[in-house]
């Protein structure tokens, strides 16, 4: 367990880091009369002005990523949860996915009923490794749960591929690759279906949690809409649709996407390729800044290009660059450190776990540097200074 030194616990209890993960708030000032405008309708007029907030909203954000619909629910822990149900994931069935996420990515897995298979990853994108999966399809093997880690896309044109050749479903872990885009497609096009988070560190933030679950296959749509709005729908002996009448054909949940984070969402929406671009400027720094030190970096495959909810390198003084950076006011992090399977409530184990040794390796190296779009060189200048100081060490 890694415990704060007394000047991190100052520089966390004070919110005093120098260079933050995020300075989302310098944007919304930017922004701020168009974002109050989008609110004010849902503060001072009729209720279902909420409702055609995020119903716009869902409609320019399938646009954006390429997709027939978006669904706006409430997180991205809820969006692959419903989608994996959306997919027809249940009980008995094995998801192969990866376990250098967070657990939102198993427990969505396992509370469909499903279990979790662990694929190993490739050392240079971080991502699921394409060449293990087919070793670790089974017949209860019902889908595939690639993620697209730190913003990095993984090859999902490939698993469609072995998807298909073995009549897998795809639902793709997009929740820190807003923006990104793979084959000159963005992430989630050869997917079933693809969850993105809007939560405030995310390369796509608004002011709180929200998410959207993307696709372009009609039943895994209808499912989608099912699920989010309690399930209700109109039963098979009805002549006729009564307005207000309750009744569920499933047992679904009030999951949407709050009408005032899809008016952030809206407005801010325009911007999202040049926030991409900035944050893979801000990246070209750091690389700059680390040329010639011990650090390494992602590679990426020519088709890829990643958007940047961090910047995550590999050290070999990893806790001692974590703390020392953290020291100096820098808001550095150790994301998903340790895999997964190592957490308490996976104690009985996962299928595969102990044949991870590209996880393994990573968990002990990687190292996240923040990434916001309103960072300038200097800010980078600042890190990549302290980090070198500690390479050195």
């Amino acid at each position: 367990m890694v415990t704060l030194s007394q000047e991190e616990r100052i520089y966390a209890e004070q919110g005093r880091f120098a260079i933050p993960r995020s300075r989302n708030y310098l944007t919304h000032q930017a922004l701020r009369e168009e974002i109050l405008a989008a609110l004010e309708p849902m503060l001072f007029s009729a209720n279902d002005s909420s409702y055609r907030a995020r119903k716009d909203f869902e409609e320019a954000f399938a646009t954006e990523v390429e997709q027939t619909w978006a669904v706006g629910v409430h997180s991205g822990t809820c969006g692959l949860f419903l989608a994996l149900r959306a997919c027809g994931v249940g009980p008995g069935d094995e998801v192969i996915t990866v376990a250098n996420s967070d657990i939102s990515t198993t427990a969505a897995i396992s509370n469909c009923g499903a279990t979790p298979v662990l694929c190993d990853l490739r050392a240079s994108d971080y991502n699921m490794d394409p060449d293990l999966v087919e070793p670790l399809i089974s017949d209860r093997s019902r889908a595939l749960l690639p993620v697209d880690m730190h913003g990095h896309p993984a090859d999902v044109k490939r698993l469609r591929e072995i998807a298909d050749r073995h009549g897998l479903l795809i639902v793709e872990d997009a929740c820190l690759a807003t923006g990104a885009r793979d084959y000159g497609r963005s992430v989630g096009v050869f997917a079933d279906a693809v969850v993105f988070s809007f939560a405030p560190y995310k390369p796509f933030g608004g002011v709180g949690s929200g998410a959207a679950v993307a696709t372009s296959e009609p039943q895994v749509h209808e499912k989608l809409r099912l699920l989010t709005a309690y399930g209700a729908g109109r039963g098979e002996d009805w002549e006729e649709e009564i307005p207000g009448r309750q009744y569920a054909i499933d047992e679904g949940y009030n999951l949407s996407l709050d009408g005032l984070q899809a008016a952030v969402l809206h407005v801010k929406l325009p911007y999202l390729r040049q926030w991409t671009q900035q944050r893979r400027e801000i990246v070209e720094w750091y690389c700059e800044g680390l040329a010639g030190t011990s650090a390494t970096t992602p590679a990426f495959r020519p088709e890829s290009e990643p958007t940047f909810r961090s910047f995550t390198i590999g050290v070999d003084n990893q806790q001692e660059c974590y703390h020392g950076l953290r020291a100096a006011g820098v808001e550095a992090a150790l994301h998903y450190t340790p895999p997964v399977h190592h957490y308490e409530v996976y104690r009985d184990g996962l299928p595969n776990a102990a044949n991870l040794p590209v996880t393994e390796c990573l968990a002990d190296r990687l190292l996240t540097l923040p990434v916001t779009q309103e960072f300038t060189r200097e800010d980078i200048d600042h890190v990549t200074r302290e980090l070198r100081a500690l390479l050195r060490q």
